[in-house]
């Protein structure tokens, strides 16, 4: 028989993609150097200083490796390239790919079968994608004291913001990587830049300006009965402790105007106690599985995951 052709080679990868990778890397590095250097601890539970590589850390362990934590390393971080990390993350992505071409496609056929209106709508929202890149990137460019000013707000040198396990996380607004324009953080009262929401910038916009511009056009506060970074699940699950509220307000920047809120917490005396709220919401969603169809496909889809055997998990702030 013939040979079989030789397959042919992948073409290489876009000149922009390797490109931003090395801007994404030497950020990271950046990064990672002043972690050690400061010996930071953020959300890790290792060493002060030391790269958790457990979740998205920058950094990728030696097989066999005993540890989820690394020391920065100048030198080996130079001598990985653009194409080893891009190499690396194709090889990680067997599942997501496949699953990502399959909606493109899908999205595809709709939007030929659509007629003209929804590749009009696509454009449109591409355009205004463009549109909100563009003001961010011309509002990073501004003095932050400028931004400061325009929301009212006055950035800084510390505050502190709790969170799960009542370590209290000293936040320095004026610290590099804090990028208020980034974050909508002006308007956004004692926003520490995480976005859990019962505690930061969530509760107060859409998730989407965090990659967008703050537009300044309110302030938010968030206020709560009691503090939601306190992990005390035994005040709920054998107390008569109410659960924690939020409300949240929203006040005009550019023009005078009574502030906007959500609904008003209950009294201390009238709140529901947290064990009564959660055996009825558990009555609730069993009742809500058991009639209606969909609810139980996915119960049947899900049934595979391990369930968490920590029931303090549910009454935990997170």
């Amino acid at each position: 028989p013939p040979p079989r052709p030789r397959p042919r080679p992948p073409p290489p990868p876009p000149q922009a993609l390797l490109e931003y990778i090395r801007k994404r890397m030497a950020a990271t590095a950046k990064a990672a150097a002043g972690f050690r250097a400061r010996k930071g601890k953020g959300d890790s539970r290792g060493p002060a200083g030391m790269m958790d590589c457990a979740g998205y850390g920058p950094c990728e362990l030696p097989a066999g490796s005993t540890t989820q934590y690394s020391w920065f390393e100048r030198d080996q971080c130079d001598a990985v390239t653009a194409e080893a990390v891009l190499s690396r993350l194709c090889g990680r992505i067997a599942s997501d790919e496949p699953l990502y071409l399959t909606a493109r496609e899908r999205f595809e056929q709709r939007r030929r079968a659509a007629g003209a209106s929804l590749p009009q709508r696509v454009e449109l929202l591409r355009a205004e994608g463009a549109a909100l890149e563009e003001r961010a990137m011309r509002q990073q460019a501004e003095r932050p004291s400028d931004l400061a000013a325009a929301a009212g707000a006055r950035l800084k040198r510390a505050y502190r913001m709790s969170s799960g396990g009542g370590v209290p996380w000293v936040v320095d607004e004026h610290a590099s990587w804090y990028k208020p324009h980034e974050r909508a953080r002006y308007s956004c009262v004692n926003c520490s830049g995480d976005v859990v929401p019962e505690k930061d910038l969530v509760g107060c916009w859409p998730l989407w300006p965090q990659f967008g511009p703050d537009e300044l056009e309110f302030r938010c506060v968030r206020r709560w009965t009691s503090d939601p970074g306190e992990q005390a699940p035994h005040k709920y699950m054998q107390g008569r402790a109410p659960l924690p509220c939020w409300r949240t307000c929203w006040t005009p920047l550019k023009s005078p105007g009574a502030e906007r809120c959500t609904a008003a917490c209950p009294s201390a005396e009238s709140a529901e106690p947290a064990v009564e709220w959660r055996a009825r919401w558990d009555a609730e969603l069993h009742s809500f599985k058991e009639r209606d169809g969909t609810a139980r496909d996915v119960e049947r889809a899900t049934g595979f995951i391990r369930r968490l055997p920590n029931s303090d998990f549910f009454w935990s702030v997170y």
